[in-house]
C-alpha cells in the first residue's frame, strides 16, 4: 500500500469518525458515562449496605423508579402499555434477569468487588451471547468469530492474574457472581431479539413492574418490609443512591434511542459503547475508590477490544470498509 492511498484512507476515516461525533457517537459516550454513574452508585450503595435487606431495598426503588419512568416516556411516545401476550410475557422474563442483574451487582460491591474488573467479566458476556445466537438463532459463527472468543477467554483469565486452576477456583464471591451476571445478560439478550418489535419503555415498564414485585417479595420473606418506614441517615442514603440509579437507567434509554435515531450501526455502536464503558468504569475505579491500575487491567481493554472487532461481524466489516481492506 503506497503513500497516497494511505493518506486517502485516513481521510476517509477521520471525516467518518468527524460525521459520528456530529451524530450518534456523542449519544452512546453518553450511554456510557451514564453506565458508569450507575456502576459507581452501585458500588457507593454497596458500601453503605449492611445486609442482603439493603440490597434488595435499593432493587425495589429503581425498579420502582423504572415503573414511573417507563410508565410516562411510554405515555409521551403514545405507546400502549398493554400489548401483546407474548411481548409481555418476554419482557416480566426480561424483567425477572434485569431484577436479578440489579440485585448482584449490589452485593458484588456489599462483598468488595472491584468495579474495573467486575465491569470487565460482564463485557465478557459477548461470549456466551454469541453461543446463544448459534444454539437458539442457528446463526454460525466464522473463524474470525471463534478467534475473537478465545481472545475474550484469553482476555479475562489475564485480567484476573493469570491464576492456577486451584486459584481459580478460590477466587472471591464476587468474581463468580459477575460472571453470573455475565451470563443472565447474555440470555436477556436472547429475550431482546425474541420481543424486538416491542417499544423499549414499554418493556421496561414491565421490567421494572417485574423487578418491583419480585423485591418486594423477596423483602418480606427476608423480613425487611420496615426498611420502607425506615428513614435513619443510612436508609436515606440508600433511598437517595437508589433513585439516582432508576434515573440514570432512564437516561441510558433515552441516549441508547437517540443514537440510533441519528443513525448508528448495532455492531460499531457496540464496539464504541463496551469500549468507552469499560475504560471510563476501570478510571472510575482507580480515581474515586482506589482500586489499582495494573498491566493486566491494561492489557485485558485491550485485549477485549480487539475480540470484540473480531467476534462482531458487522463491527468487523464496518472497520474494513474504512480502512479498504476486503473481510474473509
Amino acid at each position: 500500500m503506497d503513500i497516497k492511498n494511505i493518506k486517502k484512507i485516513l481521510k476517509h476515516t477521520a471525516k467518518e469518525v468527524e460525521e459520528m461525533f456530529k451524530s450518534w457517537m456523542k449519544w452512546t459516550f453518553l450511554e456510557a458515562l451514564t453506565r458508569t454513574i450507575s456502576k459507581v452508585f452501585q458500588k457507593i450503595i454497596g458500601t453503605i449496605s449492611h445486609t442482603f435487606g439493603h440490597v434488595l431495598f435499593a432493587a425495589l426503588i429503581v425498579g420502582f423508579v423504572q415503573v414511573i419512568g417507563g410508565f410516562i416516556l411510554a405515555k409521551v411516545k403514545h405507546q400502549k402499555i398493554i400489548t401483546d401476550i407474548g411481548s409481555i410475557a418476554g419482557s416480566c422474563l426480561f424483567g425477572f434477569n434485569a431484577c436479578l442483574c440489579t440485585i448482584l451487582p449490589f452485593y458484588v460491591f456489599v462483598l468488595g468487588g472491584d468495579i474495573g474488573i467486575n465491569t470487565f467479566i460482564i463485557t465478557l458476556s459477548i461470549i456466551p451471547g454469541a453461543l446463544i445466537d448459534v444454539i437458539f438463532f442457528k446463526h454460525k459463527l466464522e473463524l474470525k468469530q471463534w478467534m475473537g472468543i478465545f481472545i475474550a477467554v484469553f482476555a479475562g483469565y489475564f485480567i484476573l492474574g493469570t491464576p492456577s486452576l486451584s486459584e481459580f477456583m478460590s477466587m472471591p464471591l464476587w468474581v463468580w457472581l459477575s460472571f453470573i451476571i455475565a451470563i443472565i445478560i447474555a440470555i436477556n439478550q436472547g429475550i431482546t431479539q425474541k420481543i424486538k418489535k416491542i417499544d423499549p419503555f414499554v418493556k421496561n415498564f414491565w421490567g421494572g413492574l417485574t423487578t418491583l414485585v419480585i423485591s418486594f417479595i423477596a423483602l418480606s420473606f427476608w423480613g425487611s418490609l420496615d426498611l420502607l418506614t425506615n428513614f435513619s441517615p443510612q436508609i436515606q442514603k440508600l433511598w437517595l443512591a437508589s433513585i439516582v440509579v432508576g434515573l440514570i437507567v432512564i437516561a441510558m434509554w433515552t441516549y441508547n434511542l437517540l443514537s440510533y435515531k441519528e443513525g448508528a450501526h448495532i455492531a460499531i455502536k457496540k464496539l464504541v459503547m463496551n469500549g468507552s464503558y469499560l475504560t471510563i468504569a476501570m478510571f472510575c475505579g482507580i480515581v474515586i475508590f482506589n482500586e489499582p491500575l495494573n498491566f493486566a487491567k491494561i492489557s485485558g481493554v485491550l485485549l477485549y477490544l480487539v475480540a470484540f472487532s473480531f467476534m462482531d461481524k458487522g463491527t468487523n466489516e464496518y472497520l474494513a470498509k474504512i480502512s479498504g481492506l476486503k473481510t474473509t
